[in-house]
């Protein structure tokens, strides 16, 4: 009965609290005592959010952009590193080849493709980064290897431009390698060509390799001779005809290439 009557009375003692101080609030009475609390404890608010905001934007700016500097820094490595092997493989791949000789090339880098889309159309004019200062000029040969890819068609200081021969304006004299037979490589556009103006006695084989014949001029530009342009995937022979002709292909997709090499003084 005791802890009945203590419990009773503690409730209303609360009870009468609260109505108190319900009430002051109420009428005003505890404005003075809020407003001190407000006052002692705003300052420590505005410390506390501008030390989290500050820890917020180190983490989430400083850190951060350090990051994407470091990434950055290691794609450039991992570029520059990717295109210096892919370099040294063209040169070495290039320098062991007899025909034509090393100390008749001059490697360039291909920086431009004018009209090439890729799965929508095929190269057809490729720019190159070396130009008049470096010794190229109209009408030298660019090779890959041992195969032809086309020839300089305009010259700049610093950069040239190159015809590949599968350009509708590219045509040479050519003979197949098996057969030797003779006759000309014409470029038809959209990466096609064809060997034109071979005698109807002539044979021409399905798969044969043809070659260039060899037409360096006085000037020393031109083609050398037993480049490979292409090889014969169809035969048109018609014995009405005067002459027979085949479909070619290249063994080279010249879209995949970076780095080719400028025939500028072959001997």
């Amino acid at each position: 009965m005791p802890k009945k009557n203590n419990f009773l009375a503690y409730f209303l003692v609360l009870f009468t609290l609260s109505l108190l101080i319900f009430g002051s609030s109420k009428l005003g009475f505890l404005n003075p005592l809020d407003s001190f609390f407000k006052n002692v404890l705003s300052p420590l608010q505005l410390l506390t959010y501008q030390v989290s905001t500050k820890i917020t934007d180190f983490g989430s700016n400083s850190q951060i952009q350090t990051l994407k500097l470091q990434n950055l820094e290691l794609t450039n490595k991992l570029i520059d590193q990717t295109k210096l092997v892919e370099d040294n493989k063209a040169l070495r791949d290039q320098f062991q080849t007899e025909n034509p000789r090393s100390q008749s090339l001059l490697p360039a880098d291909v920086v431009g493709a004018p009209g090439f889309i890729p799965g929508i159309s095929v190269s057809e004019e490729v720019i190159l980064s070396k130009g008049a200062n470096d010794g190229v000029k109209l009408g030298d040969a660019v090779v890959y290897e041992n195969n032809l890819l086309g020839k300089i068609t305009s010259v700049a200081p610093s950069l040239s431009s190159m015809a590949l021969v599968a350009n509708g304006s590219f045509s040479l004299t050519s003979q197949t390698f098996s057969t030797g037979a003779q006759g000309v490589v014409k470029g038809q556009g959209g990466g096609a060509m064809i060997l034109d103006n071979v005698l109807l006695s002539d044979s021409l084989k399905r798969g044969d390799l043809v070659l260039t014949k060899g037409d360096i001029t006085i000037e020393n530009t031109g083609f050398p001779p037993g480049l490979v342009i292409g090889r014969i995937i169809s035969i048109s022979k018609n014995p009405s005809d005067l002459f027979q002709r085949a479909a070619l292909q290249s063994l080279i997709n010249v879209s995949k290439l970076n780095k080719m090499f400028i025939v500028t003084n072959y001997r």
